[in-house]
């Protein structure tokens, strides 16, 4: 790979270090070496770290948007990508361009490069190391002021914990990446509070598990922070589309009794809007901005956030609703916010999902609020469960009658419009890489 590598090249490279998730290997030592061959880059902006099992990329996206309404220069890394890597890493709401993306892991691989001739590196780093380098260096060198940084997998062994962030995130903890984390809630919220270091403040969903809220709370302590617990805001009405308006109360003193309305669905959106607002201001004003000015700033950020494929509705006829849920907490956010729009409109989904996920207790969620089902599979993606095996599994809560298999997301989006009518519904679930691949082929952009 040499200094002249084209966007494509540089995805292949990327791609050819083996899955983001089988591939992966949790620690820190690779990381840190490659960052310190590339000077350190985390080092040269302010990073406010964020983990936690559902809501933390809706949390980050908030978070970025309000920094970027406050006027601060704002990068923002979050994972996985819907359609291209380059949606990981934005500035100021603005993915990386594909030639800034090229040049940024050219220098990347040079680094691994002369860090294996030299032996300094055990084995090469792993796809999300090579992009968490990449990200850091790209957003330092473009003098970023405020670093929003989501973690990839976990928390205390993931590529994000080199960093040393002017505060700690935690959303809502659930069950997922059990084969990576522990087996039950308590060994997850551990290694999510990772995160938590010595003197740095930590803010907490208060909408977690009681099991969670344990561990996460004797983390802090053990760390010597008192944790800030930050409980939702109020929802004072839903729109036609789920988007929430919320009220602000006395935690933020010029906003107190105002309304605004959150740019992204659902309610779940309040506890991350409000971890988000609470994190914010606190970061403003340690700043120096004025009161009123982060009060304008949150608002407008609350306002215009924007994080595709989360809920995201497109009004077509019939409307397509699309979210990458694909964990039991996700699901069961999904089947409330079915319920909060209410009526009784024919519904249709199309499901499909990885191996490694439990569908039993994704499809179980849906069983009450769709009325046919579509099962596909997702290209090039060697984890996707085959639709038969959906099937199989389907059965236990639709009659035959209401299942139907299309071999990719472009006929199942072709069937769902032939069986739906104009008033119902079309819902693509499952999986984040089902939801890129039906973005692409209903030729909507995310960048």
């Amino acid at each position: 790979m040499g200094l002249t590598v084209d966007f494509e090249s540089a995805v292949r490279y990327l791609y050819a270090l083996g899955n983001e998730v089988t591939a992966m290997k949790l620690g820190l030592d690779a990381v840190t070496a490659l960052l310190e061959a590339l000077g350190r880059p985390d080092r040269n902006f302010t990073p406010l770290h964020v983990a936690g099992t559902n809501g933390k990329g809706s949390t980050c996206a908030f978070l970025a948007s309000i920094f970027h309404q406050a006027g601060l220069r704002t990068g923002l890394y979050t994972s996985p990508h819907l359609m291209s890597p380059v949606e990981r890493i934005r500035l100021n709401g603005q993915a990386i361009p594909e030639a800034a993306f090229a040049e940024v892991m050219t220098q990347v691989h040079d680094a691994v490069e002369s860090l294996l001739e030299e032996g300094r590196l055990a084995a090469r780093p792993t796809f999300f190391e090579h992009l968490t380098a990449a990200a850091f260096t790209y957003l330092a060198a473009r003098q970023a002021e405020v670093v929003v940084a989501e973690v990839g997998l976990g928390g205390r062994l993931d590529a994000t914990n080199v960093l040393h962030p002017a505060a700690a995130v935690i959303t809502n903890i659930g069950e997922d990446h059990r084969e990576w984390l522990g087996p039950t809630l308590s060994h997850i919220a551990r290694e999510k509070a990772g995160i938590i270091k010595p003197g740095v403040p930590v803010y907490l969903a208060d909408t977690q598990p009681e099991e969670a809220r344990r561990v996460l709370a004797h983390s802090a302590l053990a760390q010597q922070v008192e944790p800030q617990w930050v409980a939702p805001f109020e929802t004072v009405h839903l729109d036609a589309t789920g988007c929430p308006s919320v009220r602000f109360d006395q935690r933020f003193p010029s906003l107190e009794g105002g309304v605004c309305r959150l740019s992204l669905r659902g309610r779940h959106q309040t506890q991350n809007a409000a971890l988000a607002a609470v994190v914010a201001q606190a970061e403003l004003r340690r700043r120096g901005v004025a009161e009123s000015d982060i009060g304008r700033a949150i608002v407008a950020g609350l306002e215009t956030t924007h994080w595709p494929g989360r809920l995201q509705w497109l009004e077509t006829t019939p409307p397509v609703l699309l979210d990458g849920a694909h964990n039991p907490q996700g699901a069961q956010a999904l089947a409330h916010f079915l319920e909060s729009i209410g009526g009784r409109r024919p519904r249709t989904a199309i499901f499909a999902t990885m191996r490694d996920k439990p569908a039993a207790d994704l499809l179980s969620a849906l069983a009450s609020g769709v009325d046919r089902l579509i099962l596909t599979e997702v290209k090039n993606q060697p984890r996707t469960m085959p639709r038969e095996s959906l099937e199989v599994i389907a059965l236990g809560y639709w009659l035959p009658s209401g299942i139907i298999q299309a071999p990719d997301v472009a006929m199942a989006l072709a069937r769902a419009r032939e069986l739906t009518p104009p008033e119902g519904l079309i819902l693509v679930c499952g999986s984040i890489y089902l939801i890129g691949e039906a973005l692409q082929a209903l030729q909507v952009p995310v960048l």
